[in-house]
């Protein structure tokens, strides 16, 4: 019984690589993500550069994936990257990342173009840690960086909307316990990765749990730790 199963499975790989949609064995999860998303937080993915947005939403999104998908340990679709040859759960919630941010943008998947780039970073790596450096440097220069870097961070102008958080804090024997509040600001002011941000709505904290900040104060923050909000069209 077993020989007819990993036929099957190998005929579903092959016919998924050579599509230019969403993988066979991804496609449940990826409708899963566009389906039960934040429209914000899709919306700040989608329009930051690939490589940004997989970046600024690896312990978000990605970690997520890595635990509710049991990517470590257990699940279908752990063995199905397995089966791939994809063996690191950051590299399989990466891949998923990637291509949700394809799908989104309307590009094409290329899926045994991303297998192929996480095999050859674990080849370059058993070299030694300068050849894996000298391979990172040639795949992501840094200007290449600096620049998606600048192309998102140009969407946070003043006046602006952001999702963000705040912490509520609770006094404890071990010291204080703390818990994120939603927060909806305004962007007062940008410079680079610096933003300024006035509170306009602040939700509400959890019992025992204290609120250092209120409506209309300011606070700093950066782009990587809050979402775009759509822009309402008139």
């Amino acid at each position: 019984m077993k020989k007819p199963f990993y036929i099957i499975t190998i005929l579903l790989i092959t016919i998924s690589c050579s599509k230019k949609s969403v993988p066979f064995g991804l496609r449940k999860t990826i409708n899963q993500m566009e389906k039960n998303l934040n429209d914000t937080i899709k919306y700040d993915f989608k329009i930051a550069p690939e490589e940004v947005a997989g970046t600024k939403h690896h312990f978000g999104l990605g970690q997520g994936l890595r635990n509710g998908k049991g990517l470590w340990k257990g699940s279908l679709l752990r063995t199905y990257f397995r089966i791939n040859g994809v063996k690191h759960p950051d590299d399989m919630s990466s891949i998923i990342l990637t291509t949700f941010h394809r799908k989104l943008n309307d590009k094409p998947i290329k899926f045994k173009q991303q297998k192929k780039y996480y095999k050859e970073y674990w080849e370059v790596s058993r070299i030694g840690k300068d050849t894996a450096n000298i391979w990172w440097a040639k795949n992501h220069p840094e200007e290449q960086r600096d620049s998606l870097n600048q192309i998102y961070f140009s969407n946070f102008y003043k006046d602006r909307l952001v999702l963000g958080s705040v912490g509520a804090w609770k006094k404890n024997e071990n010291g204080a316990s703390g818990r994120n509040v939603k927060i909806i600001a305004k962007i007062i002011e940008r410079n680079d990765r610096k933003l300024k941000l006035k509170i306009i709505e602040l939700g509400k904290s959890e019992d025992g749990f204290e609120l250092w900040e209120k409506v209309g104060d300011t606070i700093e923050s950066d782009p990587f730790s809050v979402y775009l909000i759509p822009r309402i069209k008139n």
